[in-house]
C-alpha cells in the first residue's frame, strides 16, 4: 500500500506555498519602512493536516523513499507545533566531523542524553555516551558518560578513535570541592553528565572548556579552573551554590581567547596567553550568548530582555585600552539571541523568533530566514557549503550556502534552500524529512 495520501499532499504544498508568499511579502513591506498590519497574515492552515502528514513521513522513512517525501510535504515546523508539543525537544549541533557528518545532542540537562552522528548514511546513536563537544574544525571529540569525559582525535561516523585524554568525575569533583568546600557546585553532583551545557575540547584535548548548570570551568590534566562564577565574588556575595541562568561561554578558534556570561554577570573575556580577563557591559539586561570571529578578531556578544535583545561587537586587539564608559559598536538591537556563527559573509545569530539573520562587521543585515522555531544551536561545515541549525522545536536543519535562490516553501530574504531535515524528538527514532 502506498504510504501517500495525495489529497492531504496537495492541500499542504498549496497551504505551504500561500504561507510563505503572505509571510515574505509581509516582511518585505517592513524591510521598506512600511508598516504592515499582523492581521494580513492569515494563519496557517496545515496545523490541521499534521498528525496525517506525520503518519506519512513515518512510513516514507521505513520505505526509504526520502526523495519523493521531501517533493510531495515539504518539511515544515509551526504547522507541526499544536499536536506535538510534548515530543519537541532542543537540538545541540555541536560540530562537523567532515564536510557532510555532523554530531548533536538531544536530551540536554537531563537523565535521557543521546548523541548522534547524521550523514549521507542516515543517523547513528552512540550507546555509550550521553554528551559530546567539538573542537574546532572537529578534529577533536570530546564524548561524556557516567565515568568522565574522553577525548577522541579524529574520530569516525561511530566515533571510534585515538583517545588522547580522559577526565574522571572523581577527579573533577575532588578538586573542585578543594576550592569551594562549603559551596554547592559540580561536586555535589551524582550524575554531573547529567549537567553539562557545553564541552570544548582544547590544547589537542589536554584541556576542556566545560559549561556546566553548575558553573562554567577550564579543565586540564592538573587542575580546575573556576571561571564562573567567580570565586571571589561567591565567597564575597555569600552564594550558596554556583548554579546559573543563561550561562553560556566561546572558544577562539586560535583558542587564545574565552568569553563567558550569564544572567546576573557582565560579559566577561579571559586572554589565556596574558593570563589577563576583561569584563565589556551589556547593552541590554541579561548576557545571553557569545561568539568569536574566525579570525580572532572580535567578539559578539549578545545581551536579551525578554524576547529582544541587542548585540555588540568587541574588538580583541583594543579590549584592554577601552574605557568603560565608551560603547562598542551596536551589530542588532532587535534579537534575543541563542547562537551565533560567522561564515563568509558575516556572523549568523540564530533568535528565539526562530528566524537566523547574516550581518557583517558594519552592523549591515545580509539576509534573514525562517526555520519554524527557536534556534537553539548553529554550526558551518568546514568547507562552508552547509549550516546546520538546531531548534527547541526537535529539528535538526540542513541548510545550502551556495544555493541560488530560495525555494517556494521558503521565508526570507536571501537564498538559503533547506537541503533535508532529521526531526529528533523525545522517546522517538530520529526521522529524515
Amino acid at each position: 500500500m502506498d504510504w501517500l495520501d495525495t489529497e492531504i499532499a496537495e492541500q499542504w504544498r498549496k497551504e505551504g506555498k500561500r504561507y510563505a508568499s503572505y509571510v515574505n511579502a509581509f516582511v518585505h513591506k517592513m524591510l521598506q519602512g512600511e508598516h504592515p498590519d499582523e492581521s494580513e497574515l492569515a494563519d496557517d492552515s496545515r496545523h490541521s493536516l499534521s498528525s496525517k502528514v506525520m503518519i506519512m513521513v513515518k512510513q516514507a522513512n521505513l520505505k526509504g523513499e526520502l526523495g519523493r517525501l521531501r517533493e510531495e510535504l515539504p518539511a515544515a515546523t509551526w504547522p507541526l507545533s499544536n499536536h506535538f508539543q510534548d515530543s519537541m525537544q532542543a537540538v545541540q549541533v555541536v560540530g562537523y566531523l567532515n564536510e557532510d557528518t555532523m554530531l548533536c545532542n538531544t536530551g540536554v540537562l537531563s537523565n535521557n542524553g543521546r548523541v548522534y552522528t547524521m550523514d549521507q548514511q542516515g543517523w547513528w546513536c552512540s550507546p555509550d555516551y550521553t554528551f559530546a563537544g567539538c573542537s574546532e574544525g572537529g578534529a577533536y571529540v570530546a564524548l561524556a558518560n557516567h565515568e568522565g569525559v574522553h577525548v577522541i582525535r579524529e574520530p569516525g561516523r561511530k566515533l571510534e578513535g585515538e583517545q588522547v585524554a580522559f577526565y574522571s568525575w572523581d577527579n573533577i569533583r575532588d578538586r573542585i570541592k578543594a576550592q569551594l568546600p562549603e559551596i554547592e557546585s559540580l561536586a555535589d553532583t551524582i550524575h554531573p553528565e547529567n549537567t553539562i551545557e557545553k564541552l570544548l575540547p582544547m590544547d589537542q584535548g589536554q584541556a576542556l572548556l566545560l559549561q556546566s548548570r553548575y558553573g562554567i570551568y577550564l579543565v586540564e590534566q592538573e587542575q580546575v579552573i573556576i571561571l564562573h562564577p567567580d570565586v571571589a565574588e561567591i565567597q564575597e556575595y555569600e552564594y550558596e551554590d554556583t548554579q546559573l541562568s543563561m550561562g553560556h561561554a566561546a572558544v577562539s578558534s586560535d583558542e587564545r581567547w574565552i568569553a563567558w556570561g550569564s544572567q546576573m554577570s557582565s560579559h566577561t573575556v579571559l586572554d589565556r596567553e596574558n593570563n589577563k580577563t576583561y569584563e565589556v557591559q551589556p547593552e541590554s539586561s541579561y548576557p545571553h550568548c557569545a561568539a568569536f570571529s574566525q579570525d580572532n578578531q572580535v567578539v559578539w556578544f549578545n545581551a536579551c530582555h525578554f524576547y529582544n535583545g541587542v548585540t555588540i561587537q568587541v574588538p580583541l586587539d583594543n579590549i584592554t585600552d577601552r574605557k568603560q564608559d565608551e560603547e562598542w559598536p551596536i551589530m542588532d538591537e532587535n534579537a534575543r539571541v541563542y547562537a551565533m556563527i560567522e561564515i563568509e559573509a558575516g556572523m549568523v545569530i540564530g533568535d528565539a523568533y526562530g528566524y537566523l539573520y547574516c550581518i557583517n562587521r558594519e552592523g549591515q543585515e545580509l539576509w534573514r530566514h525562517f526555520v519554524g522555531s527557536t534556534i537553539y544551536s548553529l554550526m558551518v561545515s568546514p568547507e562552508q557549503s552547509q549550516l546546520a541549525v538546531g531548534t527547541y522545536g526537535g529539528m535538526l536543519h540542513i541548510l545550502d550556502l551556495n544555493s541560488e535562490r530560495m525555494d517556494e516553501y521558503g521565508i526570507g530574504t536571501g537564498t538559503l534552500r533547506e537541503r533535508e531535515r532529521y526531526v529528533l524528538w523525545r522517546e522517538q527514532e530520529p526521522l529524515r524529512w
